[in-house]
Formats: structure tokens, sequence, C-alpha cells
């Protein structure tokens, strides 16, 4: 089966430690040895690849949100969700 990045649906890999710092998130991963550092932005993206959101789901939200800036958000959001599947931040699709 071939998917594009838009049908998938991205999910956080489990045994991060989060911590909020100044509008951005520190992913660690004690196990794993893994230390993350997002900006607000792919914070809200991670926050929300909750198993269920396709990235096209996400996109959508967020665009909801800030309506302004959508073209950059369509464009934004599968680039940081390649990066953290990268980083080993998340599973799925």
């Amino acid at each position: 089966m071939n998917l594009t990045i838009p049908t998938l649906i991205p999910k956080q890999c489990t045994g991060f430690l989060v911590e909020k710092l100044e509008g951005e998130l520190v992913l660690f991963h004690p196990a794993r040895n893994i230390i993350i550092h997002t900006n607000e932005t792919a914070a809200l993206i991670w926050q929300l690849c909750d198993g269920l959101n396709s990235v096209d789901q996400i996109v959508d939200i967020l665009s909801g949100a800030y309506p302004d800036s959508s073209a950059e958000i369509a464009k934004e959001v599968p680039e940081t969700i390649q990066k953290l599947r990268a980083q080993g931040a998340l599973d799925g699709g």
C-alpha cells in the first residue's frame, strides 16, 4: 500500500517525559537516551499526534486556529512530523 504523508496517523512514542519551558517542549526518553527540543509550533504538532488525527486533520486543526498562516501550516506540519519521526518521537503511519 502506498500511503502519502497526509493520510498517515502519527502517534507519540511511549516513554517520553515532557517538560514545558517558555512555550517549548523538551521531550526526553530516558531508556532510549533521546532529548528533543521543540519550538512552539512543533510542540503543538506533537501534542496533536495522538494516534487519532491524520496529518491532514492536524493541518486543518491548526489552520482553523491560525487562518492567516494556513499556507505555512500546510507545509510545516508534514515536515515537522517527518522530523519527529526521524528523531524517534512518533510512531504510526
